[in-house]
């Protein structure tokens, strides 16, 4: 089905000066795979399938900028890394070319209708759930050599900007965030003085840690089965939207196998509390609510965050503020 979005005419140009004016576009439609901060399409032309990301006009907290960066910086890293990903066939970052910000990739063809593995692994044979649960395991590991000379962002002139230190870059992405939720009036005065304060502790660790590669949402949600042009069938990984560099392992804390007692943090001897009690994840966790509260635009979403968008618009309570002000008091008592 071919939406009237205004986008379609982004797709027609984009596709036309990425694969040449001979190639045709058929049809267009949402993808179910838009969020907060991004749309996608995908784009059926006469010389293929093909998804289209188009970054939102608004994002309202700094962490999550650089969408675009970060899916051709991390796109771009992962093929280096032998990780299976989709192509990428053209990029902006800067409005010029057609008026957005946008990736146009290959499609990557699935037996699912384009479902991600999430919630569709048990529709797979048991040999085929084997090989997705080795390829995956495959990729994480492969990601513990993806390291950096700096925390921050996977652009050298990314929002979240380079540090040398977890320390800097910890410190800097609060100041950050405090910046954006004194732009939304998020705080009264009370409150911002207590996220400050909270904000300028100094973190309690003695051990260096080496910036590495952070996905930022892995797993199944964002891992297809399928095969790109008629390739052989692999685990093909995307959405590197919030993509950085951080801490060691995260993507493995945050995707760590249920019931089986298996702490990749624990085991690596790292310190817990920067992965658990990370004041950074607690204020993005917040501001996630306050984007869902002044997003209008969202008809591109998945249902369930347009759900989620109408629920919050029509919930009143600053219940997500003050309980965030309240972790900043508890982090100040230890």
């Amino acid at each position: 089905m071919e939406t009237d979005a205004p986008e379609m005419d982004y797709a027609r140009q984009i596709v036309k000066n990425a694969l040449g004016s001979r190639v045709r576009v058929n049809w267009f439609e949402w993808s179910d795979g838009g969020g907060l901060f991004n749309k996608v399409f995908k784009v059926n032309a006469s010389d293929g399938n093909f998804i289209l990301k188009i970054e939102c006009d608004k994002i309202f907290f700094a962490t999550r900028k650089d969408q675009i960066e970060n899916e051709v910086f991390g796109n771009k890293l992962f093929q280096k890394a032998g990780i299976p990903c989709a192509g990428i066939l053209a990029y902006d970052f800067t409005r010029n070319n057609v008026g957005v910000r946008y990736i146009l990739t290959e499609h990557i063809e699935n037996e699912m209708d384009d479902c991600p593995v999430w919630g569709r692994l048990d529709d797979y044979g048991e040999a085929t759930k084997t090989e997705i649960t080795m390829q995956f395991a495959a990729a994480l590991k492969k990601m513990r050599n993806m390291t950096c000379g700096a925390f921050g962002s996977l652009s050298p002139a990314g929002a979240l900007g380079r540090h040398i230190t977890y320390d800097g870059y910890y410190h800097s992405t609060l100041d950050l965030l405090i910046k954006d939720s004194e732009a939304l009036g998020i705080f009264n005065d009370n409150e911002l003085s207590v996220v400050k304060e909270a904000a300028a502790k100094p973190l309690a660790y003695a051990k260096e840690y080496a910036p590495a590669f952070v996905h930022g949402d892995m797993g199944y949600h964002n891992a297809i089965w399928g095969s790109v042009r008629g390739g052989e069938k692999k685990l093909y990984f995307f959405d590197f939207g919030n993509a950085y560099y951080g801490l060691p392992y995260l993507d493995e804390w945050i995707c760590k196998p249920d019931g089986d007692g298996y702490d990749i943090i624990g085991d690596m001897g790292l310190d817990r509390s920067l992965y658990s009690d990370n004041l950074i994840s607690f204020f993005e966790r917040m501001f996630w609510k306050v984007t869902e509260q002044f997003t209008e635009d969202y008809a591109y979403c998945r249902d369930w965050i347009a759900s989620s968008i109408e629920a919050s618009k029509k919930d009143d309570s600053r219940e997500h503020i003050t309980g965030f002000v309240e972790k900043c008091r508890g982090y100040l008592n230890y």
